[in-house]
């Protein structure tokens, strides 16, 4: 099977799976909150290993106009010509978590602006994203799946 049938079969599999108890829910929730701060933590201030703890090793990364990133070493070597080299604003607006035992799904809006040190252009980017996380061995929540997406709905002139 290709990776990408894993990866849906895995969405396909959430959707159908009942949710965790509303404690465990409500526990993985911040756990996962707590993730996405940590995500924009190491993201604004170019920590890449920081960064890379977050994923699984087997991640599947796929932002809207790029080629699809197969795992942490695709996924770092993506990340690390840009990295610390502009000033970041990221904001995420989360619309959903839904937890399936050892499994959620997370579905947001986002925000992004690149401004480069050396006074290239500034990057903009919005848009909405659905992360799959899954609780590895030691129980920490890693992204498994990230899907960006531009879409028509999400613009900087609406930007909270």
């Amino acid at each position: 099977m290709r990776r990408v049938d894993s990866y849906a079969a895995l969405f396909t599999a959430l959707l159908m799976t009942g949710s965790a108890s509303a404690g465990d829910a409500a526990t993985a929730e911040r756990a996962i909150r707590a993730g996405v701060d940590e995500w924009l933590v190491a993201f604004k201030a170019g920590d890449l290993d920081r960064l890379m703890r977050l994923y699984m090793p087997d991640a599947l990364v796929a932002l809207h106009g790029q080629p699809a990133l197969h795992g942490k070493d695709a996924i770092r070597a993506y990340f690390a010509p840009g990295m610390g080299k502009s000033d970041i604003e990221f904001r995420i607006e989360i619309d959903a978590i839904r937890v399936h035992g050892d499994t959620a799904d997370l579905v947001s809006r986002y925000w992004f602006t690149a401004r480069p040190h050396d006074g290239g252009n500034t990057y903009r980017d919005a848009g909405r994203s659905v992360v799959l996380y899954t609780r590895d061995q030691d129980g920490r929540w890693k992204i498994r799946l990230d899907l960006d997406q531009d879409t028509p709905d999400v613009r900087f002139e609406d930007h909270p």
